[in-house]
């Protein structure tokens, strides 16, 4: 099939990393740009659907997903469920963001959009001084701490969350002197600032 021996003339030399929304979006992207006749129209939103994340196109009614870092394909195009390979077929993948972080932290910079993916160390009470904000502690792979700070005013909360949790998250920075809080992990309403998330169980909080 065309999409297929398209895809796999792709091939990455980058290693699996475990930044599964970011990657997975970084595919969805690529594929919206270089196979629109079947992957449109652009700025669908990702989604979850069981253990898949997903775009869904209306105009061409097929999809697109991830399981993991295998990648799948559905539409009648496809004749049904798909599997065309694996991430590293199409993209160089997004290194976790550990350096950066690190280097934000050392330099006591703020202001900053990251990703990066964590476990969770400690979950503490909700911050329900203006809008409230669930709080928990993770660890990076580097054993810098980050407090992350989630709206939960502007998105949903994360009611599963328990200790030694992976998350994965994108945010905005803040320097303290404890490694540093992560904020923006939502939707802005108002359309200015970048659109943050949190990944919980496959589950996109945003």
């Amino acid at each position: 099939m065309k999409f297929t021996l398209l895809f796999l003339l792709l091939i990455s030399t980058a290693s699996f990393a475990e930044n599964f929304l970011t990657n997975s979006n970084k595919l969805f992207n690529f594929a919206e740009q270089s196979f629109p006749e079947f992957f449109s129209p652009t700025g669908v939103a990702t989604s979850h659907l069981d253990n898949y994340l997903v775009r869904y196109y209306p105009e061409t009614n097929n999809y697109i997903g991830t399981k993991g870092e295998d990648v799948y394909v559905y539409g009648d195009v496809f004749n049904g469920l798909l599997r065309v390979g694996v991430l590293t077929d199409y993209i160089e993948l997004e290194l976790n963001g550990d350096d950066l972080l690190a280097q934000l932290f050392a330099d006591a910079q703020s202001n900053v959009q990251v990703y990066g993916t964590g476990i969770v160390i400690s979950i503490l009470s909700d911050d329900l001084n203006g809008s409230r904000h669930q709080r928990f502690i993770i660890e990076l792979k580097s054993k810098q701490t980050l407090l992350i700070a989630h709206n939960i005013d502007l998105a949903p909360r994360i009611d599963k969350l328990v200790l030694n949790d992976q998350i994965e998250f994108f945010g905005e920075y803040e320097w303290n002197d404890k490694g540093g809080v992560v904020h923006w992990t939502h939707h802005d309403p108002e359309e200015i600032h970048l659109n943050g998330w949190i990944l919980h169980n496959n589950v996109i909080y945003q």
